[in-house]
Parts: structure tokens; C-alpha cells; sequence
């Protein structure tokens, strides 16, 4: 049955997201041809001082737009695969026909997550490729390469291990942080629907009161690493949960700390929210 629900719930997320992203597409060819414009442009010597005012408008309102038309795709994304599409398909009048089929609350869960997850990467690859070749050229090429050469070789002084295991290590913590991340959100929904009115005030209120405990503990956590060994480290949350990067660790311990301290967490988290999602979905389902 979790076979059959994959294929149901792809095929359904993909008649936006295929679309979305295939506009995505769209607009780095044209961008990628306006910017090979420009680029030829620069070389022609315009007299026409209100010519060149308006080219220079035009340039900044189409580099704004297309700023914008990405921040639009990456958001519409993650609302549409972590919110609206788990709420309208197991919380709304859909909810009476997917519960009534042969399938478990966890395999509608694993379902909803596994599509959102494999989406979210998608399109976080997308939106980095349609930059990549918006910018693409020789000297683009030239600085890449430098920086990358740069950055592999002071890697291991600011982290304290090399970058063959340090860049798949955040990799692998970024990719718990997104599931957990997303658990954590359906947890929320499923807990506010669970309630008689105002299901999504709820919803939101419960989102809200995690983000705060979370940040409390965040805040008692940066506090206290100034204890021992810590007290040089700057800690930073920048994912779901308390998840620490030590901007300089220089030691490897510092490094390793982070990461297990991380992992650990957010698995903590992701598999706490999953077990309360599904005893909601399972025991207080409530659709009226």
C-alpha cells in the first residue's frame, strides 16, 4: 500500500511542482540571454545619458524580479509540500477518503514526508543551478575555481577536519534538519486539528510555542557552552531545533561535538514529532 501511496501522492504534487519548475527553466533562459546582453552591451559607448539611466533601471527591476521569482518558487515549495498539502489531503473533506483506505496514519506520514523531502532537495538544486547558469562565463569559472581551491585548503583550519568529511557531514545534518524540520510541522497540524474550532489558530499557536521553547533552550544551551572547552566557540542556530556551528572551531572536538550534538537533536526531535503525529492522527483524528 505504501507503494501505491507514493505514486498517488508524486503524481499529485507534480502537477504543480512540475509546472512551477518548469517556469523556473523558463526564466533562466531568458535571464541567461539578457544576461549575455548586458554583458555585450557594456562594450558599446552611449552619449545618451537618459538611455543609459533607463537601461541601468531596467537592469536592477529584471535582476529584482528574478530575485524574487526564486524566493516565490522556494516558498510556494515548502508551503505547498510541508502545510497546505498535508492539511487539505488528511485534515479537510479529502481526509474522509484517505482514511478510509487500507492504510496506516505512519504511512500517510512517510508518504507526505518522503514526496515533501525529495521535492525540497529538487528544488533546492534547481534554484542553484538556474544561478549557476545565469552567471556562468570565464571569469565566473576562474573565481569558482579559486574559491573552491580556497576553500578546500582552509577548510581544516577553520573546522578542524578536511573538507572530504566535513562538507558531506553538514550535507547529512542539513538533510535530518529538513525531515525533522517537516515532521515537526506536521506534529503542529495534527495536534491543532485535534481541537473542536479555530484548528489552524491552533495549529499555529502550538508552532509558535515550540519555536519559543526552542529558542529558550537555545539561549541556555549558548550560555552555558561558555563552560570548559566551549567558552571559545560561537554558537549560531540556523536549523530546526538547537543545532550549533562553531564559526573557528580549529579542533577537531569542537567540530564533532556540534555535529553529533546536532544529529542526535534533530533525530530526537524528528522521531518525537513523528510518534506524536501519528497517536493524533490515530487517536484524536478529528475532521468535523
Amino acid at each position: 500500500m505504501l507503494g501505491k501511496l507514493l505514486k498517488h501522492e508524486f503524481r499529485a504534487v507534480n502537477r504543480l511542482m512540475i509546472p512551477l519548475h518548469l517556469g523556473l527553466v523558463v526564466i533562466t533562459i531568458i535571464g541567461r540571454f539578457y544576461v549575455q546582453f548586458v554583458m555585450n552591451r557594456e562594450h558599446v559607448n552611449y552619449d545618451n545619458y537618459t538611455l543609459r539611466m533607463w537601461e541601468g533601471l531596467m537592469d536592477v527591476m529584471l535582476v529584482s524580479a528574478y530575485v524574487i521569482a526564486l524566493i516565490a518558487i522556494f516558498v510556494i515549495t515548502w508551503l505547498y509540500l510541508d502545510i497546505l498539502r498535508f492539511r487539505k489531503n488528511l485534515f479537510t473533506d479529502e481526509g474522509y477518503l484517505m482514511h478510509t483506505l487500507p492504510a496506516s496514519a505512519a504511512e500517510h506520514i512517510f508518504t507526505k514526508l518522503t514526496v515533501s523531502v525529495v521535492w525540497q532537495i529538487a528544488d533546492g538544486l534547481l534554484i542553484c543551478l538556474s544561478v549557476f547558469a545565469m552567471l556562468a562565463n570565464k571569469d565566473f569559472f576562474r573565481f569558482f575555481g579559486y574559491f573552491w581551491e580556497d576553500m578546500w585548503r582552509s577548510f581544516p583550519q577553520i573546522f578542524g577536519v578536511p573538507a572530504g568529511i566535513g562538507v558531506p557531514m553538514f550535507l547529512l545534518t542539513g538533510l535530518i534538519d529538513t525531515i525533522a524540520g517537516t515532521v515537526i510541522i506536521y506534529m503542529c497540524i495534527s495536534i491543532g486539528h485535534s481541537f473542536n474550532d479555530h484548528k489552524v489558530l491552533a495549529s499555529i499557536g502550538i508552532y509558535m510555542g515550540y519555536k519559543f521553547v526552542t529558542n529558550m533552550l537555545n539561549s541556555i544551551v549558548a550560555a552555558l557552552s561558555g563552560i570548559g572547552y566551549m567558552e571559545n566557540m560561537s554558537i549560531n542556530s540556523i536549523f530546526f531545533g538547537i543545532n550549533m556551528y562553531g564559526s573557528g572551531f580549529s579542533d577537531t572536538s569542537y567540530f564533532w561535538f556540534n555535529i553529533a550534538f546536532s544529529l542526535v537533536f534533530s533525530l530526537a526531535l524528528g522521531i518525537g514529532a513523528f510518534v506524536l503525529t501519528n497517536h493524533f492522527m490515530t487517536k484524536r483524528l478529528n475532521l468535523e
